[in-house]
């Protein structure tokens, strides 16, 4: 791209000026000239290629600048410029910004729109698996980053990626590098969980023994026992039946003694397994050893667990 833009025809739009302020941020005077073009532009409504120049120049000043993530997009869209090449573009400036949400918004904006302008014959027809190096490369960096994952889950709604092997194989190693990846963790549930009404009875199964496995593994991860309990919502079925699996890690008889309990989530759920086979009593104890002892952080909470059953 050209660099040799002149831009003294524009009329200037002054930023941060105005009087008085309450908190005046104190832009550079290259950041102020940059944005100040910028606009200039944007109000005449300009769509050329040195508007387009600019973009890229204000985006290395401050990439979550909104507006000039818009701007760029429809001076695109007017030049008719290879938006695959856009999106390589993007990439660099993501893997720079790792933190920034504005460029996966910019990402959907861009490929929404080549769907929408691809014919069936082209060449250069859209494959999401494009997406998945800058994915990874992003996730290896920050493995809870939430605007990645979010834009993840867009990509596989967007193309029905539920099933894909790439897909799956991915958040499978996810799990199994860090098994307290609440994301990763949710991810999987999406996959697994948000496509089809009547979700088959196998799934369940199998989804049951994986997790389990995980918890056997990790007693005291809160990510694995909401899945848990997740999958049991989702199909509606009776939580008793986790009591079994739960004493595994509880020993009812010395739970005041820290060495015969491996997970605090294992007496929570036991205690909501009590409330469903009517033994309050039971629950109320495990509330008041749970926020005396092993959860005293959430004992707010269980107090009102406790008030719940004692008001009926």
């Amino acid at each position: 791209m050209a660099t040799d833009y002149n831009f003294d025809d524009v009329e200037t739009v002054k930023i941060n000026e105005e009087t008085p302020q309450l908190c005046q941020i104190l832009y550079d005077d290259e950041y102020k000239h940059t944005i100040g073009i910028l606009l200039g532009l944007l109000q005449i409504r300009e769509y050329s290629e040195r508007a387009l120049y600019l973009t890229e120049k204000a985006l290395e000043l401050l990439a979550s600048h909104y507006t000039i993530w818009i701007y760029r997009y429809d001076i695109l869209v007017h030049l008719n410029k290879d938006l695959f090449e856009e999106l390589d573009w993007c990439e660099q400036v993501a893997l720079e910004n790792e933190k920034n949400y504005q460029i996966w918004n910019y990402r959907q904006l861009i490929i929404t729109r080549i769907l929408a302008t691809t014919d069936e014959s082209s060449k250069k027809k859209f494959d999401p698996h494009r997406e998945f190096p800058i994915l990874q490369s992003m996730l290896e960096s920050d493995p809870k980053n939430h605007h990645v994952w979010s834009y993840r889950m867009w990509l596989v709604k967007k193309f029905n990626l539920f099933k894909d092997d790439r897909e799956n194989e991915f958040v499978n190693k996810c799990i199994s590098a860090d098994l307290w990846n609440n994301s990763a963790w949710s991810h999987r549930f999406f996959l697994k969980f948000s496509q089809e009404k009547d979700i088959p009875e196998e799934t369940f199964a199998t989804e049951k023994v994986y997790v389990q496995d995980y918890i056997i593994e990790s007693p005291q991860n809160p990510s694995t026992w909401n899945y848990l309990t997740g999958i049991y919502k989702k199909y509606n079925k009776s939580i008793v039946d986790l009591e079994d699996f739960c004493l595994k890690f509880v020993d009812i008889e010395k739970i005041d003694d820290p060495n015969y309990v491996k997970s605090s989530f294992a007496i929570e759920l036991l205690a909501k397994i009590f409330v469903k086979q009517q033994k309050n009593e039971a629950s109320i104890q495990l509330y008041d050893i749970l926020g005396s002892k092993y959860d005293p952080i959430r004992s707010n909470y269980w107090d009102y667990e406790k008030k719940k059953l004692i008001s009926h």
